[in-house]
């Protein structure tokens, strides 16, 4: 896996916004430390590898700061970056895997070559520095994607007057769902783009601009156990839905899977209706769910997903 066009991949997909000129000059600076580290191995000379860590050095601040940019919706220019990384630390709006980059690359990278001008760093030091910041700015990127389509999306909704939905809040949930799904399905034969950050992130801005009084959470952590983490929570105290978002196609082993994933959430969280949402990837006649009872819970599974054709 080449993390470096991972990078240019995740940057090259956001959209166009303030923050776009200092996510690029973050992979300029991961681009500059890949060079250094080549100049070392090929000369034998070790000062590039030094070089290196600080690049990265750069290309961590660079990303913490238009982080808080997007996260925050404040500008960066007007606090220290100690502030920044204090305000990632102590408002925890960094997701748990963000959040362990973030500390291991602090830890081993930046905090030494920072605080000790004396330091200096070999071959495979600077090997594993530009992939710990790669790895860091591709996760944070991912998150920073999830709030741009999160605005994006409640912002169009709230433009367009539309009555507002009725009934209890699972039926609710699946209509919204549906009606999202159909304005999403390409009718051009060509398949959607959005990565699943990007999809979650859409899709919880959808929901909180039509159900303004319905609380929404995104990356819900259900247990101790950080494997469980729901895509979206919905719903208050005691009336919840726990929503599992895949962008992939609905094939049976995967919707199998899918199902069997959701309701373990559900049961660690004592949850008991739970749904699937299958995002559109590419032409389908219609969007269909179907329902399934989860005796583990006493629940019921629901799945939204596209039609395929020739039905099934």
């Amino acid at each position: 896996m080449n993390l470096l066009e991972v990078l240019r991949s995740r940057v090259a997909g956001l959209p166009n916004g303030s923050h776009s000129d200092g996510i690029r000059a973050v992979v300029r600076h991961v681009e500059a430390a890949a060079g250094h580290l080549r100049r070392g191995q090929e000369t034998r000379d070790e000062t590039p590898f030094t070089d290196a860590i600080y690049r990265t050095n750069q290309g961590f601040e660079g990303s913490l700061k238009e982080a808080y940019r997007v996260l925050a919706s404040e500008d960066p220019g007007k606090i220290s970056p100690y502030e920044i990384e204090q305000y990632f630390q102590k408002e925890g709006r960094l997701r748990p895997r963000v959040l362990a980059q973030f500390t291991n690359y602090r830890r081993e990278w930046r905090n030494p070559s920072t605080h000790d001008h004396r330091l200096d760093f070999d071959e495979d030091e600077a090997l594993l520095a530009i992939v710990s910041v790669c790895a860091f700015a591709i996760v944070l990127i991912d998150q920073v994607a999830e709030k741009l389509s999160f605005d994006a999306a409640r912002a169009e909704v709230e433009s367009v007057s539309s009555p507002a939905p009725s009934g209890p809040l699972l039926t609710q949930t699946l209509n919204l769902l549906k009606q999202y799904a159909a304005a999403a399905r390409p009718i051009d034969g060509t398949s959607l783009s959005l990565r699943g950050a990007q999809v979650t992130g859409s899709l919880a801005g959808f929901l909180s601009a039509t159900l303004p009084s319905i609380p929404i959470q995104t990356d819900v952590a259900l247990s101790t156990n950080p494997r469980r983490e729901a895509d979206l929570v919905i719903g208050h105290q005691g009336e919840q839905i726990v929503v599992e978002i895949k962008s992939s196609p609905p094939r049976r082993i995967l919707l199998d899977q899918a199902i069997e994933q959701v309701s373990r959430y559900a049961k660690a969280a004592g949850i008991r209706h739970a749904i699937v949402y299958f995002h559109p990837t590419g032409n389908g006649t219609e969007i269909i769910t179907e329902e399934k009872n989860v005796v583990e819970t006493g629940g019921t599974v629901f799945v939204v997903r596209p039609k395929p054709e020739g039905g099934g």
